[in-house]
């Protein structure tokens, strides 16, 4: 007749002695109250690294900062002073401090805010990138001023974090040591492995690009989680650089299955307005990259002969749609931007040769 009075005092004793969690990180921050500034608008949740300090905020330039309210959402049971939404001045580069304490109240962790109005660098030296939270692949970012500007490089890792269980070298989108000068990016097309195979996707390209992946979408509609383009108030004519290539031993098709022909890498960029005819959010990604009624410019290298040495590349941009630059609409950032790099030219539908292997180093973005 006591067993269940007994069963319970346990249970409630090993709930009492659950240890307090000692974690004390800033895990996103909810941007929704300036989603009219952000330099990508519509993206008001910034995912934090978990060894990323320095949180920059990017909007666009001529903003008003002097009232600014981030929210946080913050580990479980963790506290943030000065208090998530609370109210800032971060005009003039501004950098506001927040302290987060872990719940069991040990440990503190410091964050440094601030917004900055950034414009895209014209060159890019591959040369940072920081582990994702789980610490399973790379995220490639720039740095602005000394600031560690995160949010502009988007890649398939996250993807294919899904199927592997490799390190961060063994993932498709990789920085290395010797690039053309210094570091530089290597972009491998890996096998997805028996997971891959049974969703339709048995390849996982290498790839980069300026804009974002939705990891939400990369097994329902893996050509829409490339979301391409940020704003840019500039008119680029060209796009140089240094790339090597090797193409893999083995073309296979979406069914994993050999069919004939040899790999080949990709390099595109895409200039186009990123707004429509009423107004509403405009972003292009996999599906009509290269389609979209709202291309402006668009610059896409041939196709390359295999090289152990580092070669130039060029691309030239050419006009898209019939339409001319509107110089009202430049000045207000009206138009998206994205460089794209892929290890092989047709992985959007899964053909490619796994091994195939694309470095590119120092690129260069010509403007008007």
């Amino acid at each position: 007749m006591m067993v269940l009075p007994l069963v319970s005092v346990a249970l409630f004793s090993c709930i009492q002695d659950e240890p307090l969690n000692a974690e004390a990180d800033i895990l996103e921050c909810n941007l929704s109250d300036d989603k009219d500034i952000l330099l990508t608008k519509g993206d008001t949740i910034r995912k934090v690294f978990s060894n990323e300090e320095n949180i920059s905020i990017l909007v666009q330039p001529g903003s008003d900062l002097t009232k600014r309210s981030p929210k946080f959402i913050l580990t479980p049971g963790a506290t943030v002073s000065p208090e998530s939404g609370s109210e800032h001045d971060f005009s003039d580069n501004k950098v506001v401090k927040y302290v987060v304490t872990s719940e069991d109240g040990e440990w503190k962790r410091d964050y440094f805010v601030s917004y900055n109005s950034f414009e895209l660098p014209s060159l890019f030296h591959f040369d940072n990138y920081k582990l994702d939270r789980s610490g399973k692949y790379q995220v490639v970012y720039e740095v602005v001023d000394d600031v560690e500007v995160m949010g502009w490089w988007g890649s398939g890792n996250p993807g294919y974090s899904m199927a592997s269980s490799s390190g961060p070298e063994g993932y498709p989108t990789v920085i290395i040591d010797k690039g053309y000068q210094g570091t530089g990016l290597q972009l491998v097309t890996r096998s997805a492995g028996s997971f891959g195979s049974m969703v339709g996707m048995p390849i996982a390209p290498g790839n980069l690009f300026l804009g974002s992946f939705n990891v939400g979408m990369a097994l329902k509609q893996p050509l829409k989680a490339t979301c391409f383009g940020l704003p840019f108030a500039k008119v680029p004519k060209e796009i140089k650089g240094w790339y090597k290539f090797k193409p893999g031993e083995v073309m296979t098709d979406a069914n994993n299955k050999e069919i004939e022909g040899v790999d080949d890498y990709n390099i595109y960029a895409m200039f186009y307005e990123n707004t429509d005819e009423k107004g509403n959010q405009v972003v292009l990604d996999g599906t009509n990259s290269s389609t979209s009624p709202y291309l402006v410019l668009y610059a896409e290298v041939e196709k390359g002969e295999p090289t152990d040495e580092w070669l130039p590349f060029s691309i030239k941009f050419e006009s898209r749609n019939g339409k001319t630059i509107d110089e009202k609409r430049l000045k207000s950032y009206g138009y998206n931007f994205s460089l794209v790099f892929s290890s092989s030219r047709r992985g959007d539908i899964f053909q490619g040769a796994v091994g195939s292997t694309l470095c590119v180093d120092e690129v260069s973005i010509i403007c008007e």
